[in-house]
């Protein structure tokens, strides 16, 4: 994060531009209590019994955990990053679906924020 802001601040003054990675999200320090929040929004807005609300908080944590590597991996590289996200996606959609119903799914889809908001804990699972 330091070194993101120094960088920002050496660009401007030096006036070079850099390009950003808009799709990639800042690595999440505290994963229990992210996935914590988001079982919890989710259990709300898809009513997941308490089976289901386990499975989706072992998937969530194991996505953010995995997600956290791809985006310190690939910061300086945006097409690294959005095949790995894209591919990490795919599976984690897949395990998600295994576990819910097809309304619940369904629903689940629609849940997606409509941009990439860091102050809505959902977008960690759809950015």
């Amino acid at each position: 994060m330091k070194y993101t802001v120094l960088l920002s601040f050496l660009c401007c003054i030096l006036g070079i531009s850099v390009p950003s990675i808009s799709s990639a999200q800042a690595p999440m320090a505290n994963v229990e209590g992210h996935t914590n929040a988001i079982v919890g929004k989710l259990t709300k807005a898809l009513s997941l019994k308490e089976d289901q609300q386990v499975k989706l908080k072992g998937f969530i944590s194991e996505f953010i955990t995995q997600r956290n590597t791809v985006v310190a991996e690939t910061a300086a590289n945006p097409k690294a990053y959005d095949a790995k996200i894209k591919s990490m996606h795919t599976g984690f959609y897949k395990k998600i679906k295994n576990a819910l119903t097809a309304e619940q799914y369904e629903s689940f889809l629609q849940q997606k924020p409509g941009e990439n908001d860091a102050t809505n804990v959902l977008s960690q699972l759809y950015y």
